[in-house]
């Protein structure tokens, strides 16, 4: 892979560009029980970078790109990652992998992909409108070999002009209302999560961490470093966020009118951008208004998370963003998320699981919250909650801004 500063940096990149920030980056880290349905919205790791710069093309970041020019420099990685995961490899398969040699062109491989990505965008271009309908999972499914010939079995079918004996029907899709008010229900109904006014949540982030720094055997492991956070929620918008890291301490928080961030770098405001993702990580009862966060629901099916059978939601945000939510067909918890970021070789998606559900004052929350990704060593997070207290009497004053200077 590559260097473990060009993959922080990069990581950094795809943060911005996906968060829409200028001068901070968010991790995903969603609060207990919520749904947010801007991707990577939640308490925040804020990186101190340079103001965000129009994205500028593939090959003019980086050295000898071909096949690929024109791509915004910040999806590079993730249609690497794509491209590594559809064929099952790593990134050696193709490049020289040692500092400053990603770019030769010793291995056949690296020739074989650019033709084929070549290849896979003269068919999108000619046959689907230039989408991203075909990519390299398509034909490839985690194997360097796509199979050509299907096996015997595979032509086996069941006579679809009559049913098979004792062959139940099909479920019936259930009303998007359904499923929505029985999700409400299964979280202690209306009346208790609009009697929540306040929250204190205390966490563990489970974060990736580096290993063998500055050797050749430098690498980073998903979820091996472990974090404290403090999140402080009052009805209806204000929020307080205080993490701990190796680093020191990053607090951020909105007072219903100001966001600030305090690190050891110094103290700023927030962006626009920020405030308004802040907002809606501060709303206690936003389970209760799913359907005004998404720009269009439809239930189109059932599907297994692990070993439960899950109504799907696909939801569209007013971002033109593609989610799917997964809720328990018996219990009616939600069970995960996937939200997909379009790149030009498809969908790059997050997944979130929510594990562990327990009842805190009559509502129940997850208690473990885990974050995956195709390039999930760089970007794989858990949150493991140990204490939510609510209905708490806090200070408004606490959520305003220090004055310059002052530690918190």
């Amino acid at each position: 892979m590559q260097t473990l500063w060009q993959d922080l940096r990069y990581g950094a990149r795809r943060w911005l560009k996906k968060s829409s920030f200028k001068l901070i980056v968010v991790f995903a880290l969603m609060l207990p029980g919520g749904i947010l349905t801007a991707g990577h919205s939640s308490i925040a790791l804020t990186l101190t970078l340079q103001n965000q710069q129009p994205d500028k093309s593939a090959e003019q970041v980086n050295q000898n790109i071909q096949a690929l020019k024109g791509l915004p420099a910040s999806q590079l990685l993730p249609v690497m990652h794509q491209m590594r995961a559809a064929l099952g490899v790593r990134c050696d398969y193709c490049h020289i992998a040692e500092n400053g040699k990603y770019w030769l062109d010793d291995k056949p491989a690296k020739q074989t992909a650019r033709r084929m990505l070549r290849m896979v965008a003269e068919i999108n271009q000619n046959h689907f409108g230039g989408q991203p309908v075909v990519t390299c999972n398509t034909c490839h499914r985690g194997s360097t070999a796509p199979v050509a010939m299907p096996g015997v079995n595979q032509g086996a079918f069941a006579n679809t002009t009559r049913a098979e004996p004792g062959t139940p029907p099909p479920d019936p899709l259930p009303a998007l209302d359904t499923i929505l008010e029985k999700y409400v229900q299964a979280l202690g109904g209306r009346v208790a999560l609009e009697s929540i006014k306040s929250r204190m949540t205390r966490l563990t982030l489970l974060r990736p961490k580096l290993v063998n720094a500055g050797t050749p055997s430098a690498a980073m492991i998903a979820r091996a470093e472990s974090w404290t956070v403090e999140i402080t929620q009052q009805a209806p918008d204000k929020y307080l966020s205080v993490m701990t890291t190796p680093d020191g301490v990053i607090t951020q928080g909105f007072n219903g009118s100001v966001g600030w961030v305090k690190s050891a770098s110094g103290q700023r405001a927030m962006s626009n951008a920020a405030i308004a993702r802040i907002k809606q990580q501060a709303d206690l009862q936003q389970e209760l208004k799913l359907k005004e966060r998404y720009a269009k629901l439809i239930v189109t099916g059932k599907e297994r998370v692990a070993e439960r059978e899950a109504w799907v939601i696909e939801a569209l945000t007013p971002e033109q963003r593609r989610e799917k939510l997964f809720f328990d067909a018996q219990s009616g918890l939600l069970l995960r998320r996937v939200s997909l970021t379009r790149t030009a070789l498809g969908d790059d998606p997050e997944q979130t699981d929510y594990e562990d559900y327990r009842a805190v004052d009559g509502v129940k929350l997850p208690f473990r919250i885990t974050v995956s990704y195709l390039d999930d060593n760089h970007y794989g997070t858990a949150r493991i909650v140990s204490e939510v207290q609510q209905n708490l009497t806090l200070k408004d004053a606490q959520f305003d801004p220090p004055p310059p200077g002052k530690q918190l």
